[in-house]
């Protein structure tokens, strides 16, 4: 007899842990991070200009995510590598920090479309958009970099596929 009132104790016990969940399903927030070692190079310019290219090194993504797919927080850094190419008599920028923070989550059919808000002092400035993708137990994470302070054929464009994992 006393074995099951042990057996009881212990139900209930359990189920008063499962009560004390948040009643509108919040849980942790998850951080997931992800790095490149750096894009493929990516060439610009051309007349009456230089050939350049731009290559983005030491790329990390990180999101904060409550499940099951609330962005909270995202943060992305890489380093701005700039290049002339020769013959060009004009040296070009040289290499710079950026970092980019998250301002916007949506929805999207295939996942989340989310934009991120360059900081005031990168050089150059550009515009970041990221598609957001569920792969399993990882993220899949899309990143379209434009530079916006340059019109063509001074602006680029880098695409590249960045994988997160929980941390």
């Amino acid at each position: 007899m006393m074995p099951r009132c042990l057996a009881v104790v212990v139900v209930a016990g359990a189920c008063g842990e499962v009560a004390q969940e948040p009643i509108d399903g919040n849980t942790t927030p998850v951080t997931y991070q992800g790095t490149l070692d750096q894009t493929l190079p990516v060439t610009f310019g051309g007349a009456p200009y230089c050939m350049y290219t731009i290559t983005l090194k030491q790329l990390t993504v990180e999101l904060t995510i409550v499940p099951p797919s609330q962005v909270t927080a995202g943060r992305v850094q890489d380093l701005n590598l700039e290049a002339a190419v020769p013959p060009c008599p004009n040296g070009n920028i040289p290499p710079m920090i950026a970092t980019y923070t998250l301002a916007s989550a949506m929805p999207s059919p295939t996942g989340m479309t989310l934009t991120f808000q360059g900081a005031p002092g990168n050089v150059p400035a550009a515009s970041l958009g990221v598609e957001l993708s569920s792969a399993g137990p990882v993220l899949q994470t899309r990143l379209g970099f434009h530079r916006t302070d340059q019109s063509s054929p001074l602006d680029w464009s880098v695409l590249t596929t960045v994988t997160l994992s929980p941390q």
